[in-house]
């Protein structure tokens, strides 16, 4: 097999994060350069409403017509309808069902979703706050990469601040901080009298919500006393006022609460957060936590915050022993909603909560939207591009005076075809936020390689880097142990490398790339043999030379994946010999279906009598909150004729297996930040 080779390019600075951060529970002042500028508001008043089948999954047959909605038991017309596709490959999604028309008149798409998980500290018992981290952290592994989230741990300090961005490692952080409440020795103590139960009836008929009579808030139960004496109304305060702070967040939100239940709050404060939250666009889903509920001091409750939930469009799951088919659950639903535009009122601004009815014909349907109609900005959903006219094809001209039949429209495509271009669209998004994210990363690569009775053992460092001037990511290894022996000194040349570049960055670079290649042991020449290779195959400039099919479904690292196989069909191919011949290149992907994040790849490559292929698994990193290389595995093999019969078979060239490990970053990140001043 002759020499291999990808082309490399050169090294830039990776691009900054952006942070959004606001101070729950303090009013805000305006938005700065890091939030999306809120549109205006339509000529309608409009309210997100989530519909799901049996499956978790947004029906694509519902039409204008098939929504009947009353304000305050009064019918209301609709006048617009439009899909939302939401978080990975959404704008992707939207652009190919426009194209693919329907029963719903319009699409667009929410590309980024802000989500908020908040974790109530007062009612989870100290040292048992596993299930609440379990949970939470589960719910980040299923995030896509750009999404904006934070953590949130309540009761909220005065000095805490909320920060939004679409890194996952700060927001761990703060989840793995989690601490109960909940003094273990209060537990063993008698028993006391049982607060008041809660009744959501003016949640559940707003029109008694001014003068339905409040329930008694009775003083603080002994069994309390060990711990902090203001935590259950510091709960209640921290979410109200994270809720009315979100408004100014732009676009809608998710806030997921894991909370073992509130401690006797009064109606009136349950529904002034439901409006809070539908004010803000923001959507409460609840995850009920373990809790000692026969434990009558404590009295936890989790009526209100099914009606917190389902008040604001949300629901309320117990994710149990499993929360990650729980959480599997929610953000399956979190993957599109729809938008329904109403008819204007002249009772639509007048400060009023208004109760808003919704029911969708069809069978098997769960339906969700907010309790009340209320003014909120309009989300900022971005527009679907428009299809692209098919071109008619080429006929012999018709004979004089005959007529013209009608332009036949572009076919459907089929189920599986629709299922491709959704996958590839979370690939593709995922693939564009990663490479940002993965940049800055250094890891330690132990390659073991042996060929024809030969082995060697390369210890390197794997990094991910962008060249100067050019949009390309480049991969590659620098080795620095060969068998146990140093082939250069470590003197952080990496630190000089990439934040001390000299005029000659790009030669020093292509210096490190070729030092690097030839510690490959064996006969085959390559620098193809690197663990995120393939990530610029989906790159925008390369991914029209590759025809890609599914080809099936699998699961593997846990999660439910697609199998993208890939096929490159332009010459000149991306990879060549030395001699500069064309390889072609076929492969798959593994996909996650809910992220688009890639669990494994794999190359295959043959030229004249030889064959090559390079499989890489990914493992989750929790500290990182992403996907990682942990095992690539190459083979090449060559034909011969070994046996009598002359019947040639494939002998193995080379093996090798490189594993990764000790992930850290050798590069800060600046930060931007918009800071809702106190």
């Amino acid at each position: 097999m002759t020499p291999l080779s990808g082309s490399f390019r050169r090294l830039a600075a990776p691009a900054a994060a952006v942070l959004l951060v606001v101070s729950a529970g303090l009013n805000a002042a305006g938005n700065g350069a890091g939030a999306r500028q809120a549109p205006a508001a339509s000529t309608g008043i409009s309210f997100d409403l989530v519909v799901v089948d049996r499956d978790g999954r947004t029906p694509d047959s519902l039409k204008q017509a098939d929504i009947a909605v009353s304000v305050d038991g009064k019918p209301r017309r609709v006048l617009a309808l439009r899909r939302i596709s939401r978080g990975p490959g959404a704008s992707t999604d939207a652009s190919a069902r426009q194209a693919r028309g329907g029963a719903t008149s319009a699409f667009a798409a929410e590309p980024v979703r802000n989500v908020i998980l908040v974790v109530d500290q007062a009612g989870l018992v100290r040292g048992e706050e596993r299930a609440a981290v379990n949970a939470g952290r589960a719910l980040l592994d299923r995030l896509g990469v750009a999404d904006r989230l934070a953590v949130v741990l309540l009761p909220f300090p005065s000095d805490q601040m909320l920060s939004l961005a679409t890194e996952q490692p700060v927001a761990r952080e703060t989840l793995a901080r989690t601490v109960g409440q909940v003094a273990p020795s209060i537990l063993a103590q008698p028993d006391v009298p049982a607060l008041p139960a809660f009744s959501d009836a003016a949640v559940s008929d707003p029109s008694r919500e001014r003068t339905a009579d409040p329930v008694p808030v009775a003083a603080p139960a002994p069994a309390v006393r060990d711990a902090e004496p203001t935590q259950a109304a510091g709960t209640l305060s921290g979410l109200a006022g994270l809720l009315d702070a979100l408004r100014t967040v732009p676009g809608r939100k998710v806030v997921a609460l894991f909370s073992a239940g509130l401690t006797s709050p009064s109606l009136a404060q349950i529904s002034d957060m439901s409006a809070a939250a539908i004010a803000a666009r923001t959507a409460v889903h609840v995850f009920t936590m373990p809790a000692p509920r026969d434990d009558a001091g404590i009295n936890l409750q989790v009526a209100p915050l099914e009606t917190l939930a389902r008040s604001t469009g949300g629901m309320l799951v117990s994710p149990g022993r499993n929360p990650e088919r729980a959480v599997n659950r929610t953000v399956t639903e979190l993957a599109a909603c729809y938008v329904v535009e109403l008819e204007p009122a002249g009772t639509d601004t007048d400060g009023r909560r208004h109760a808003l009815r919704v029911e969708v014909e069809g069978r098997g349907l769960s339906v969700r939207a907010p309790a009340w109609l209320i003014p909120s900005a309009d989300p900022g959903d971005v527009p679907a591009a428009a299809p692209v006219p098919a071109a008619a094809p080429e006929s012999p001209a018709a004979p004089a005076g005959a007529g013209t039949a009608a332009a036949r429209p572009p076919r459907a495509p089929s189920a599986r075809d629709a299922e491709l271009q959704l996958a590839m669209a979370r690939l593709v998004d995922y693939v564009e936020a990663y490479e940002r994210q993965y940049s800055g990363l250094v890891a330690e690569e132990e390659f073991r390689q042996s060929s024809r009775g030969r082995n060697v053992r390369l210890r390197s460092d794997y990094l991910l880097v962008k060249p100067e001037a050019s949009p390309v990511w480049v991969s590659f290894r620098d080795v620095y142990e060969v068998d146990g022996i140093a082939v250069r000194d470590r003197d952080d040349r990496l630190r000089r490398l990439f934040l001390e570049p000299g005029a000659d960055i790009g030669a020093q670079l292509q210096a490190i790339q070729d030092d690097s290649a030839r510690y490959n042991l064996g006969i085959v020449e390559r620098n193809i043999n690197v663990p995120l290779f393939l990530l610029r195959f989906l790159r925008p400039e390369n991914r029209a030379r590759f025809s890609f099919r599914l080809a099936g479904t699998r699961r593997v690292a846990g999660v439910e994946t697609w199998r993208v196989e890939f096929e490159e069909r332009v010459f000149p191919t991306i990879i060549t010999d030395k001699k500069g011949n064309d390889v072609d290149a076929k492969g798959w992907y593994l996909v996650d279906q809910l992220t688009g994040a890639i669990v494994e790849t794999a190359l295959k490559i043959e030229e004249h009598e030889s064959t090559g292929d390079i499989v890489v698994s990914f493992r989750h990193d929790p500290s990182l909150g992403m996907w990682v290389p942990a095992e690539m595995k190459e083979t090449y093999r060559t034909l011969t004729q070994r046996s009598l019969s002359g019947v040639p078979r494939l002998e193995p060239l080379i093996e090798g297996t490189a594993v990764y490990s000790k992930f850290r970053r050798f590069q800060v990140k600046t930060e931007v930040r918009d800071v809702i001043p106190k």
